[in-house]
């Protein structure tokens, strides 16, 4: 049964835009407590079987000598870190399981992949309910909302969206989870900047899934003008397949439109009176566009850090692979270490930022602000 719903979800993964939907067959599939529900349940979309896609549990890891004999340099990886600790999760198996339960720094993360919305969201599994510890284990439900994978938990069966982590149907509605940096890069650029960094093991894969394969063939196409399965005509603030990077301020977002980061490699910006400094980096390429991901355009990645360092404002530049500040021409690097000059080993404090399209930012935060347009 494991590999039938395994080859039913990659089949349909490849429908078109016209596809048929089920909707959620609640009675026969969830034990959910759908009293507690925050709208109507037509709203969520059964596409594939519940755990059709299967959640990794208890990864295991290569160091980097292992890592290179078994992944190509030029692999997408999320690098997820906490203190000295940094673990790469290759995205062609996030691309087919869509959520792996972790831990980092003894912290439970859930490392979470949207392809519809190309979202990376990173979230602590463990908090605080009426007074108790709880600590939760995440599956992909094979349903949508807003064209949005929804996930649940293997100990309530609550709903939660997988985009701002909130759980709108069940026991635990209305929570949300922390969520917890990540970032996109090559996993020769992970090798760069995270010494000693662990990268998840290959023989996690199943061996029916075409892994390195986009099931979603031309998907990422910006004049596309609505994307698959959102029932209603998205936000004209942004085209709704623009890719941005959306920095979180102190619970207020900005969006970054990722072809000006692109244009100007750093971006130092006072945004809402915060110093603000984007890096970009080449690199990464479309999960999205063409079949073998591999080969696909190359759309680089960002990172968002605070500006203010050693009491002051630093401004930076790029020069080659490296970020230099403007005050004391110290050179950092992509994780926002300083590896050359005055500052040497320092680290820049990361601010909470999300690459993604734009239709679900702006969906699920109708206030974001958008850079250039509003500043």
């Amino acid at each position: 049964m494991r590999k039938f719903g395994l080859l039913i979800c990659v089949m349909i993964s490849y429908l078109s835009v016209s596809a048929q939907v089920n909707r959620v067959g609640v009675n026969s599939e969830w034990s959910t407590d759908i009293n507690k529900a925050n709208f109507k349940l037509w709203e969520y979309e059964s596409l594939v079987p519940k755990d059709a896609f299967k959640a990794i549990d208890y990864p295991r890891f290569y160091n980097e000598e292992r890592a290179q004999e078994k992944y190509n340099p030029n692999e997408n990886v999320v690098v997820v870190s906490k203190g000295r600790e940094h673990k790469a999760y290759p995205m062609e198996i996030l691309m087919f399981h869509q959520v792996i339960n972790d831990r980092i720094g003894g912290m439970p993360i859930a490392i979470t992949y949207c392809p519809l919305s190309d979202a990376v969201k990173v979230f602590e599994r463990r908090f605080e309910h009426k007074g108790v510890q709880r600590e939760l284990e995440f599956s992909p439900s094979g349903m949508i909302r807003m064209s949005n994978i929804i996930l649940y938990d293997r100990q309530t069966e609550s709903w939660w969206q997988q985009y701002n982590g909130k759980s709108d149907t069940g026991f635990f509605r209305n929570k949300v989870l922390t969520e917890r940096m990540a970032v996109r890069m090559t996993m020769q650029q992970f090798y760069d900047n995270c010494k000693y960094g662990l990268v998840l093991r290959d023989d996690e894969k199943d061996a029916l899934l075409p892994y390195g394969v986009n099931p979603y063939y031309k998907y990422d196409n910006v004049l596309v003008e609505k994307p698959l399965y959102l029932n209603h005509m998205p936000s004209e603030r942004l085209m709704p397949m623009e890719r941005i990077l959306t920095v979180n301020l102190r619970g207020k977002h900005m969006v970054y439109p990722m072809e000006e980061v692109k244009k100007h490699k750093v971006i130092n910006d006072t945004p809402l009176d915060m110093y603000v400094a984007i890096f970009y980096m080449e690199g990464s390429t479309s999960m999205l566009g063409d079949r073998d991901i591999k080969s696909a355009k190359d759309i680089g990645s960002a990172v968002a850090y605070s500006a203010f360092y050693d009491g002051q404002w630093l401004t930076f530049s790029k020069e080659g692979d490296l970020f230099v500040d403007d005050r004391t021409s110290s050179k950092w690097n992509f994780m926002g270490k300083c590896v050359e000059g005055s500052y040497e080993g320092g680290q820049l404090e990361t601010i909470l930022s999300t690459e993604s399209f734009a239709f679900p930012e702006l969906e699920f935060y109708t206030n974001s602000l958008i850079y250039s347009i509003n500043w």
